[in-house]
């Protein structure tokens, strides 16, 4: 009988250090896991000063370019005109807006923050024109 309890003891012994090593195993994975994940650099940024974007009261906006798209570069001042195809009028929507960025399908540019909303309704009803500002 004693032989008998002596190998339950060896067998439990045995299967307990099988399993504290996988809960040891599985928490020092978990602890792998959480640290990677808390641990995330930040995403570069290419801008080199406050000027670079749109300050406090301004937004970006993208506009989509045409087909020959006006020459800028960044910090350029654009009118943004509407225009309306049934009276053939255009009316100012913002003046001066600062070129933040461009390509060759769009263009960025930061309008103060309370004419984003004609922006928008100017959007909504065809293409902005821009022009060029001095």
């Amino acid at each position: 009988m004693s032989y008998l309890l002596a190998r339950l003891r060896l067998w439990a012994a045995h299967h307990r250090v099988i399993w504290w090593t996988c809960a040891i195993a599985l928490a020092g994975l978990t602890g792998i896991t959480v640290r990677a994940a808390i641990d995330v650099a930040p995403c570069p940024t290419t801008a080199e000063g406050p000027s670079d974007g749109p300050t406090g009261d301004e937004r970006g906006v993208a506009l989509r370019r045409g087909s020959d798209p006006l020459p800028v570069e960044v910090g350029d001042r654009l009118d943004l005109w509407s225009v309306d195809d049934t009276t053939a009028r255009g009316h100012l929507v913002v003046a001066g807006a600062r070129v933040l960025d461009h390509d060759d399908r769009t263009v960025t540019v930061a309008i103060p923050a309370d004419r984003v909303g004609e922006v928008a309704a100017a959007l909504d009803k065809g293409e902005l024109l821009t022009a060029l500002v001095s």
